[in-house]
């Protein structure tokens, strides 16, 4: 009898466990959710103070922004930078031009991004790009987010897309494209082709309480929470590991 009770017990704690893995942790994930709508402190904080260039990456999500009230929360910063998508796929981002618009209205120095679809034809979504972003002197060089394996096509074919389209957006603007990702993915799924081993240009996320991202970057987004005067919503904040003239030096000539 003990031992019915016994392996009962077991057996339940194991469907317990099943139940928290099938819904990936309810509470927790409530708890997240909860979170993600609090500004962020780690501008704060000194591993992210010690940088001298800050800025902000945005999309159609923040809606419409004034940018004669975008500011640094900090009164001793400000915002350097901001990198604003352009195209998701072979879409356009619904606010790209008016951003696009805004941002050099502003003193602030632009970029334009790309969220690759890692199952779409790679040179279909750099024609998107070139088509709808026009590049000038002080411009900063654009940007290639790629976040998610593919479906159809295994690591080594996506690797092989990934750079044809930095080949040709390369080949259009005359500058080198910095690439965006999250470290985990940067590591696990690009580095272990030497073309991203040694790549040159990299805009690396890590939300995590760290000293510095544990891969080579010159972009470091350290929060998805961080609260900007004329954006109703939070974004993502980020710093320049350089100096001034580091940061000038990577604008377009």
């Amino acid at each position: 009898m003990k031992l019915k009770k016994w392996l009962a017990s077991i057996i339940l704690i194991i469907v317990i466990i099943g139940v928290l893995y099938v819904n990936r942790y309810p509470l927790y994930r409530w708890y997240q959710n909860q979170n993600r709508y609090e500004p962020t402190i780690a501008y704060k904080s000194d591993r992210i103070q010690k940088y001298e260039i800050h800025g902000i990456d945005i999309s159609h999500h923040q809606g419409k922004i004034d940018w004669d009230e975008v500011k640094h929360p900090d009164s001793t910063k400000q915002i350097d930078f901001v990198f604003i998508r352009a195209a998701v796929g072979t879409d356009n981002d619904k606010r790209f031009k008016e951003n696009w618009k805004g941002a050099g209205s502003s003193k602030i120095k632009k970029g334009a991004y790309h969220y690759y679809w890692s199952d779409v034809n790679s040179a279909k979504q750099a024609a998107v790009f070139t088509k709808n972003v026009t590049l000038k002197k002080g411009d900063l060089p654009p940007v290639l987010d790629i976040e998610d394996t593919s479906n159809v096509q295994d690591k080594a074919s996506l690797r092989k897309g990934l750079k044809n389209w930095i080949k040709i957006i390369e080949a259009h603007y005359g500058v080198k494209p910095i690439i965006y990702s999250g470290e985990s993915f940067y590591k696990d799924v690009l580095k272990p082709d030497s073309f991203f081993e040694d790549y040159p240009r990299v805009w690396i996320a890590n939300y995590n309480r760290i000293d510095e991202p544990r891969v080579s970057w010159e972009f470091w987004q350290y929060s998805d929470r961080f609260p900007v005067s004329g954006i109703k919503t939070l974004v993502d904040g980020n710093v320049f590991q350089g100096s001034q003239k580091d940061f000038n030096e990577l604008l377009i000539p």
